[in-house]
């Protein structure tokens, strides 16, 4: 009964997290872009947060790693992409922000919010003149959602609570031409 209900674990928890769907990065006019495709499925905490007034931050992070023969692998260079989701209850509206430009959008439902954060096009990863074409490279590639930290009673709750951050899976594939 308990191997049993061991299995069936992951099952009851599989309607929210963090999945990316797709990701690869692909060379054009001399720079090396991300395109992703990520499904946001929400807790039940950041949704009840989220209608509460409290911002949830949503982070890429992307590393690119050297291979090197002997030793291990060196982290090459690494990006931080920032959006922030609100919502507006004047306006019954959800509130993307990106973070990193200042760029904004509004949408009609959470889902067209949660859409639009999880595709990603034409992020710009490095420029691929500062890439060793005898060299191997390789993209690893995360997403996470945070609900916005808040100072006072909040931040001793947090402590306790450990839905407040929520990651995906690292993913790793080879740059390539």
């Amino acid at each position: 009964m308990c191997a049993l209900c061991l299995l069936l674990l992951p099952l009851a928890h599989a309607d929210e997290g963090l999945v990316i769907v797709d990701a690869q990065t692909r060379l054009q006019d001399g720079v090396w872009y991300l395109d992703a495709d990520i499904d946001y499925q929400l807790s039940a905490t950041a949704l009840e947060a989220l209608e509460s007034g409290l911002p949830l931050d949503f982070e890429l992070d992307i590393r690119l790693e050297r291979r090197r023969r002997i030793i291990w692998d060196a982290e090459f260079a690494e990006l931080r992409q920032r959006y922030q989701l609100q919502f507006h209850a004047l306006t019954e509206r959800y509130i993307t922000r990106n973070l990193n430009s200042g760029e904004q959008s509004s949408h009609a439902s959470l889902g067209a919010a949660l859409q639009a954060l999880g595709q990603v096009r034409g992020l710009p990863v490095i420029d691929d003149a500062l890439i060793d074409p005898d060299t191997k490279y390789f993209v690893e590639f995360r997403a996470a959602v945070e609900i916005k930290r808040k100072g006072g009673p909040l931040a001793v709750v947090r402590l306790f609570w450990n839905d407040w951050r929520t990651e995906s899976e690292w993913l790793r594939w080879r740059l390539g031409r």
